[in-house]
């Protein structure tokens, strides 16, 4: 019985030394993750800061927010001149549209109702006032004069209603002025912000120099071409709202000259009356010759 004893203790320390050796190897081998270590440091080395990275040309992300901020006062005045450059055109596209100045329904009613004889001058009157339009206005400076000559209602629809042509004109100068104003702002902008580049360069040398005042003329151009934007947006409002005014007044106009001359006191009104050219001469005239006839 002993030695099967010492035998099974001889296979257990070899098992041991055998399990010991293996996990010293697994210690003292290096570990897999070696050579992956080596690019994490990578990213260390790049975020150092480059000297030969920072000499590269290149416009800074927030000049312009700079230059709108602080740099050039001059864009301040040039935004409010857009905003009333925009809000003004608007106004007058709203105002000079054909239902506000001479709606079609309003005007052929009251052409047809005058023709026909239905209206008087107060019932003509009412009607004009309770329309509040240029039309409206322009027929009831013609009412007002209900049976005087053509011509002197002609002349007091003329004097009256030279104040509408204005109003409907209103803010057009400002557009006009705009116009103007909006480049000439941009060209003083842009040689203030040349100046403050030039200024800005007092104590710089080598090839930044160079970049830093390509950079600042470029963003001092930006008040030039906000400007000219401006005046390329008035002038095309102020002449196209020009335009419709023309046309509105030659509407509103011709539609007035039908209104003398219904209400003129030297208007002749056709005759309602039908008439009939009879067949044959009419008994107890047969001695008239047969080419008479007579108006019944």
């Amino acid at each position: 019985m002993p030695r099967p004893r010492s035998t099974s203790l001889r296979l257990l320390a070899a098992l041991a030394c055998l399990v010991a050796t293996a996990r010293a190897q697994e210690a003292s081998a290096p570990p897999d993750p070696v050579p992956a270590a080596a690019p994490a440091i990578e990213p260390t080395t790049a975020a150092a800061p480059d000297p030969a990275g920072e000499a590269r040309p290149g416009v800074d992300r927030n000049a312009l927010r700079r230059l709108v901020l602080t740099a050039n006062p001059l864009l301040w005045p040039l935004a409010f001149c857009s905003i009333v450059t925009v809000g003004f055109a608007l106004e007058r596209l709203l105002a000079l549209r054909r239902k506000r100045v001479a709606p079609a329904d309003f005007v052929d009613r009251f052409l047809e109702r005058l023709a026909a004889g239905k209206l008087d001058r107060d019932r003509a009157l009412e009607l004009c006032k309770a329309h509040d339009c240029v039309a409206g206005r322009v027929f009831g400076h013609a009412v007002r004069a209900w049976g005087r000559p053509g011509a002197e209602i002609r002349q007091i629809v003329a004097s009256d209603s030279a104040g509408e042509v204005v109003e409907m004109k209103r803010n057009l100068r400002v557009l006009s002025g705009m116009a103007t104003l909006g480049p000439l702002l941009g060209l003083l902008g842009t040689v203030v912000g040349i100046i403050q580049s030039f200024d800005a360069l007092g104590g710089q040398a080598g090839p930044q120099r160079g970049e830093m005042l390509a950079q600042g003329i470029s963003l001092a151009l930006v008040a030039t071409a906000f400007g000219l934007a401006i005046a390329v947006v008035a002038v095309a409002s102020y002449y196209f709202l020009l335009n419709k005014v023309d046309v509105l007044t030659r509407i509103v106009d011709e539609h007035a000259r039908e209104v003398v001359d219904m209400v003129a006191g030297d208007y002749i009104r056709p005759p309602a009356v039908e008439r009939r050219i009879p067949l044959g001469p009419p008994p107890g005239d047969a001695a008239r010759p047969s080419h008479e006839t007579r108006v019944v």
